[in-house]
């Protein structure tokens, strides 16, 4: 066998951006030609991170904590007339922890946001530190159909990432039907 043999993984997404938490809300619901993203497309699993992992999370980024910040999405036209479907395909748990968080739903280092989602500093800390620094990386991949979009889906998630057979048999099945 040769390394050239080994069949790849779907391609990445190429359009990348650093989105400050300071702006996520903002733009989640940007109207890009009418497209705005589906949060919780059927595919996806459903909220499973408990409260205490959702702001094990936030801290951890807060904190300058690495690698667990790419979110990743699919809008078929991306970047030329935006026809959708426009799909989060990785990253719910991470971004919802963070909404609950700059929402005040949660209390991270026994703290509250205090901004209701929207401006630059934490009502609750006396320092009043900008969130511009904490950002998700957001990459948006423009596949030609929901077929490659499940297929990429379990590329991603079916390689040691906590899923469980359940959760990712649900998106086979899904694949297995004619989805384009």
């Amino acid at each position: 066998m040769k390394f050239s043999d080994i069949k790849q993984f779907t391609e990445d997404a190429h359009y990348r951006i650093n989105l400050p938490w300071d702006y996520l809300e903002d733009w989640l619901h940007k109207d890009r030609d009418g497209v705005i993203p589906d949060l919780n497309p059927e595919f996806q699993r459903a909220h499973v991170w408990t409260e205490a992992q959702q702001i094990a999370f936030v801290e951890f980024m807060l904190r300058g904590g690495q690698g667990s910040s790419e979110i990743r999405f699919n809008c078929v036209g991306w970047m030329k007339d935006f026809r959708g479907p426009f799909v989060l395909v990785d990253g719910k748990q991470r971004l919802e922890a963070v909404r609950r968080f700059l929402a005040n739903e949660i209390r991270v280092f026994d703290k509250y946001h205090g901004c209701g989602g929207t401006g630059f500093y934490y009502k609750d800390f006396e320092d009043k530190p900008w969130l511009g620094h904490v950002d998700f990386i957001v990459r948006i991949n423009s596949l030609p159909d929901m077929k490659s979009v499940l297929k990429w889906y379990l590329e991603i998630n079916s390689g040691g990432i906590a899923h469980t057979e359940a959760e990712l048999n649900k998106v086979r099945k899904m694949l297995g039907k004619n989805h384009d």
